[in-house]
């Protein structure tokens, strides 16, 4: 195994480790909440995360994945940068401090007005640790970061169980993300031993934002449309709805934060020191994409087949409502999966201009399809959504196919994977409906197995080669985790 496998794969176990452990301790502590909390309440979480989100794009400018990305790094970048981070860090919090009174008289919900107060803190914490962040990534050393990440979110979420138990009901996740970022950051620093001069160069600067202003405009159209949609419905519909809405894509979030996202995060790093071996750079994203597309669409089936259980299971009946949202957004849920490759290929061959071209693409169908929320309902908006996802995919992969030469060898491994998916969910839903036994731990144990055997017996079927290639891959990564345990 090369030395950069085997780097790459170590810092995948570890930042799956850490994934599990911050967003495990997260998925509890929500779990308490919507067992205490009515929806309406996680509709308000909502529409304060759509403005911190807004505002959190202007914090970085794209800088820190251009640290990540450029080939040389001098200390004049990592200071530039800090000192960037810093100054906007503190102008942020002070406007969205400002505009609290705003948002909370446009919803007319004056509870927001607090609580968007406090959640500004936010900006000014996570600036001193991004530059730290982003030289931790360059030299995929997840494993100080997972451990940093475990360490938070153990401390943090003790305090927002004992704070939901006793009353204090959304302040308890307010209170546990502020907590995690101080303690995070912190332990960053103090334990990564990164210092740089406190020196700016305006020259250092101008060196990354031909990379890095791309990756910002990429990230306000992303930002920008990924929370628009909380924005409308939280308004034109009411919170209620918007608390069914962000109960499902939370939990399609959470889901995915440890599978293909893991994988996608230890990317660019990877691909960006193999960038000028053509033979080797080609095969390895030709394994990632077998992999990842394996990993998605299998994940996407045993979420659809069980979300029913699984949402009543842990939140309650009360949010039954969530179920259909849920399985609409899970359907397609393996287009932006893929496409984090996708992404990641271009970034590391450079080519951020056309990774920003598709996004306005990407944006343009996501904004028109916003007009069904306004003329028709949210089940309908959920189901253009993932029409869209799907259609982005696919422009992806034709130029992804282009770029590195891989004729249709990417369409029928797609294909078949698509196929295999449709038909196993066919027939276990098929199934599903003559056999349910409305017992709900029950039901979820045979039904998402059942999903299992159908899919992986279809995958070894018609496509033996790749599967048999997945499993060595996985073999691989088990064996680097017992030798670093």
């Amino acid at each position: 195994m090369t030395s950069l496998k085997k780097k790459s794969l170590t810092g995948l176990i570890w930042d799956f480790v850490g994934k599990l452990g911050l967003q495990g301790v997260g998925f509890f502590v929500s779990i308490i909440l919507a067992r205490i909390l009515l929806p309406e309440d996680f509709g308000l979480l909502a529409i304060i995360t759509v403005f911190i989100n807004l505002a959190n794009v202007f914090l970085d400018f794209g800088f820190s994945t251009a640290l990540v990305q450029r080939s040389k790094v001098t200390e004049e970048h990592y200071a530039s940068v800090f000192f960037m981070n810093v100054i906007m860090g503190f102008f942020l919090a002070g406007l969205v401090f400002l505009a609290a009174p705003f948002v909370a008289n446009f919803y007319e919900k004056e509870v927001l007005t607090d609580l968007i107060k406090v959640m500004s803190l936010s900006f000014v914490i996570n600036s001193f640790g991004n530059v730290t962040r982003a030289y931790l990534r360059r030299a995929m050393n997840f494993k100080l970061m997972s451990i940093t990440s475990l360490i938070s979110a153990f401390i943090s979420g003790f305090i927002a169980v004992f704070m939901a138990y006793n009353g204090f009901g959304i302040w308890s996740l307010v209170t546990q993300i502020l907590i995690s970022e101080i303690l995070n950051n912190t332990l960053i620093y103090f334990l990564s031993k990164f210092r740089f001069k406190l020196v700016f160069s305006i020259t250092a600067v101008k060196e990354l934002w031909g990379f890095s202003s791309k990756i910002f405009l990429t990230g306000i159209l992303d930002t920008i449309f990924i929370n628009l949609d909380s924005l409308i419905i939280g308004k034109i519909l009411n919170p209620v709805t918007l608390g069914y809405y962000y109960r499902s894509k939370s939990l399609e979030n959470f889901s995915f934060r440890y599978t293909a996202t893991t994988l996608s995060n230890i990317l660019l790093p990877s691909l960006s020191s193999i960038k000028n071996e053509p033979i080797f750079y080609k095969t390895t994203v030709l394994k990632l994409f077998k992999l990842i597309s394996f990993i998605s669409f299998l994940a996407c089936g045993l979420l659809l087949v069980g979300a029913h259980e699984i949402i009543v299971l842990l939140f309650s009946e009360k949010w039954e409502p969530s179920v259909i949202l849920f399985q609409i957004i899970i359907f397609g849920a393996f287009a932006p999966q893929i496409f984090n490759l996708f992404y990641n290929i271009l970034l590391s061959k450079g080519l951020s201009g056309l990774y920003l071209k598709i996004n306005i693409f990407n944006k343009v169908l996501f904004f028109a399809n916003f007009g069904f929320l306004f003329y028709a309902n949210l089940n309908s908006y959920l189901i253009g959504f993932v029409c869209a996802q799907i259609l982005v995919f696919i422009t992806g992969l034709i130029i992804i196919s282009k770029k590195i030469n891989f004729k249709n060898q990417l369409y029928f491994i797609s294909i078949k994977n698509i196929a295999i998916y449709l038909i196993s969910l066919a027939i276990v839903l098929t199934l599903k409906s003559y056999f349910y036994l409305q017992i709900l731990l029950l039901d979820l144990i045979i039904f998402t197995t059942t999903f299992l055997g159908v899919f992986l017996a279809f995958y070894f079927l018609f496509m033996k080669n790749d599967f048999i290639l997945i499993i060595n891959e996985i073999k691989e990564l088990l064996n680097i985790k017992k030798k670093n345990a």
